[in-house]
Order: C-alpha cells, then sequence, then structure tokens
C-alpha cells in the first residue's frame, strides 16, 4: 500500500515530531499577495524569498509515489504541476499521478525542515545556496521508524 507522497511524509513528521494529531496539519497564515514570502530556518540561515511564480527540478527519495526526478511548477506560490523527468518517476506517474500538492514548494522544503526540528530528529539537514534558496534536504525524523526518509535534491530554479 502506498502513500500520499507529500501529504503522508507531513503526516510522518507530525507523528514522528509529537506535533499534532495524526492527520492534522498546523495551519499556517496564507502569504500576502502582495509579496515574496521570505521563511527562514531553525538553523538561524540566510531567509529565502519565495517568488510568486518559478520552476524547479527536484530528485525526491521516499518511499512513496513522488519519488524520482520531478520539474515541479509553482503558480501563485502554490504547485500547480510536476512532470516526470526520469525512469523513477516515470513509473510512478504511469501507476498513480500524483497530485500537484503532493509535491513542497520550495518555502514547503523550510516548514517542513522547521517542523522536524521542533522534535528530536535523527537526521535533518537543510542546505541552501548563498542567496537562501533550498538546495538539499534530508529528513530522517525517528531512527526506529521504517520508511520514514524524506530526502530532496533541488537542481535549476527558475523564476519567473
Amino acid at each position: 500500500m502506498r502513500g500520499r507522497g507529500w501529504a503522508g511524509i507531513a503526516a510522518v513528521v507530525l507523528v514522528a515530531g509529537g506535533c499534532a494529531a495524526p492527520g492534522s496539519v498546523p495551519a499556517s497564515p496564507p502569504p500576502s499577495p502582495t509579496a515574496a514570502t521570505t521563511q527562514t530556518t531553525a538553523d538561524g540561515g540566510r531567509p529565502w524569498s519565495e517568488p510568486d511564480d518559478y520552476t524547479y527540478e527536484a530528485t525526491i527519495s521516499v518511499f512513496g509515489p513522488t519519488a524520482g526526478t520531478w520539474r515541479i511548477t509553482v503558480l501563485d506560490r502554490e504547485v500547480a504541476s510536476a512532470e516526470p523527468l526520469d525512469d523513477i518517476a516515470e513509473y510512478y506517474a504511469s501507476d498513480y499521478l500524483p497530485l500537484p500538492e503532493e509535491f513542497p514548494t520550495l518555502t514547503g522544503l523550510i516548514e517542513h525542515y522547521n517542523l522536524v526540528m521542533t522534535g528530536d530528529p535523527h537526521i535533518a539537514v537543510l542546505e541552501r545556496s548563498t542567496d537562501g534558496t533550498p538546495r538539499r534536504l534530508e529528513l530522517d525524523p525517528d531512527k526506529d521508524t521504517y520508511d520514514d526518509e524524506y530526502a530532496v535534491e533541488v537542481h535549476r530554479v527558475e523564476v519567473g
């Protein structure tokens, strides 16, 4: 039985981190429609200002249908589409095409890292470029939980 990608990972992190009841996601205030969203991280790194529209490629390692390399298009700070780019992603897309909301925005990666850091994670790594753009996220909230690992390598961010 396969989970629902990003939503499944969020539920695992919430349960493993003890942050909320299973299946519930903390509400975030919506971003201002006129300004880019700026996210800081628990590691005190440089904040990143999220543009309204951008595309990025990501190689996702996770137990679920969002695994593989994808081109993710973000419009109005929400994932609008995800196109499979490698054999792993093509395999999942041929069996079950994940919904756009199952993929993270780049700000979503930072939020995910911050959420995991509220607990006592086994592994939590967020690497960013000099402008603060997330480049690599690696999470393993609980060393004793099987298949809760999540890693994202970000490539080719294009704004506009």
